[in-house]
């Protein structure tokens, strides 16, 4: 049987496509990259925010357009969260939620092998992405997220530093730690004993092999000292944290249920930077929350250029039914779009401001295979062609 994947968000997304590619295929599937061509399509899915679930719902009505004998399958968050908007778009659509992942390939008819608990490789990719965790219980009053995925889950120990090693021997230079709530992983060894991320990477970097480690995502209160020491004292962890912030302005903060101040958040990001004096700090900034008054936007704004992270990654706020905030009466689009507009520009700024204290230096860089690559604190550089991908190599950057 032909298969086709399609996978909409986040990192801990594109990890559960990639198991389940690896468990269809132990039990008969054949991976195809043609959806015209395949009898049965796979569609891992999305809800962070309106436009995520109406992508999905544009590619769910061109597999039933150009593929009118593929079974029809769909998963993950928004099945959990809508599950009907999607089956009333034809009776050959099935939806699946994320609880319903792990039997998924039973439900499919397919019988897989026991063993294929995790991954050996990750098609595609010079760097291969780990779930280690699951769940969010967060207060946000605008995500769904806590809905669709409530129940904590952390990978075992032994299973990850298992994982790790199996998907380094196959060439994978990179190994991307990823979770709904990575800094509440809480694996348990062996002997029942519970081991926090810190721990976990402990473990991890006394791996032997040429490989890094990059952490996906973590909550500015799930960074704790021993972790930014951690990473100083070794170059197998990578100077990039990735820390969502959403908003600068104090007021905005608790209206949207976020559970620290900027204070905070600058706290940690003073505190990375002084154990790693080349880090760089991004951040997730949602702005147009109905409560983001003009004069917030400005001081979150001014606040950010002053931090002067290394990027951020800007969306506008979308309402989501059944959230508490969907109560609220949403901003006029126009004041989004211009919003969004100018942190769009403000990211770029930053990036520019970044990379430019390092032109000229030499860096340590994954090879992607085709020329490119990323340094340790996620700068793209030029690698040479020849240099396979998923090999670390020194690189200047220019």
């Amino acid at each position: 049987m032909n298969i086709f994947f399609q996978t909409f968000g986040c990192k801990t997304n594109q990890y559960d496509t990639e198991l389940l590619r690896a468990r269809l295929e132990s039990g008969g599937g054949v991976a195809t990259d043609d959806y015209r061509r395949a009898d049965l399509c796979v569609v891992n899915s999305c809800s962070v925010t309106a436009k995520a679930e109406q992508e999905c719902r544009q590619f769910v009505r061109r597999l039933l357009r150009e593929n009118d004998t593929a079974r029809i399958v769909v998963t993950g968050c928004y099945p959990s969260h809508a599950p009907k908007e999607l089956s009333d778009l034809s009776p050959r659509v099935e939806v699946y939620s994320n609880k319903d992942k792990e039997n998924l390939p039973a439900c499919l008819g397919f019988e897989v092998a026991p063993d294929v608990w995790g991954l050996s490789r990750f098609a595609h990719r010079a760097r291969a992405f780990v779930k280690i965790q699951d769940g969010c219980k967060a207060p946000c009053r605008y995500c769904i997220i806590p809905q669709t995925r409530p129940d904590y889950w952390s990978k075992p120990v032994d299973h990850v530093l298992n994982e790790v090693r199996d998907l380094v021997d196959s060439g994978h230079g990179e190994i991307v730690l990823t979770g709904i709530r990575l800094g509440l992983y809480r694996g348990a060894t062996p002997t029942g004993k519970k081991c926090d991320l810190t721990a976990l990477l402990e473990k991890l970097v006394a791996l032997a092999g040429s490989f890094r480690v990059r952490l996906s995502s973590l909550e500015v209160t799930e960074v704790p000292d021993k972790l930014a020491q951690l990473a100083a004292d070794t170059d197998k962890i990578c100077a990039h944290f990735h820390i969502p912030l959403q908003s600068a302005d104090d007021e905005v903060l608790a209206s949207m249920g976020r559970w620290y101040r900027f204070d905070d958040y600058k706290d940690r990001v003073e505190t990375l930077r002084r154990h790693l004096p080349d880090v760089a700090v991004t951040a997730d900034v949602l702005t147009g929350f109905p409560t983001e008054s003009d004069a917030a936007f400005e001081n979150t704004y001014r606040r950010i250029e002053a931090l002067g992270l290394a990027g951020l990654h800007a969306f506008p706020y979308s309402t989501r039914p059944g959230t508490v905030s969907a109560d609220l009466h949403p901003l006029d689009r126009s004041v989004l779009q211009v919003r969004t507009r100018r942190l769009i520009g403000l990211s770029d700024h930053l990036k520019a401001r970044f990379r430019g204290r390092f032109v000229g230096s030499r860096r340590v860089a994954l090879a992607e295979g085709n020329g490119e690559g990323w340094t340790d604190n996620y700068l793209r550089v030029a690698v040479p062609g020849s240099v396979p991908a998923g090999e670390l190599v020194g690189v200047s950057v220019l």
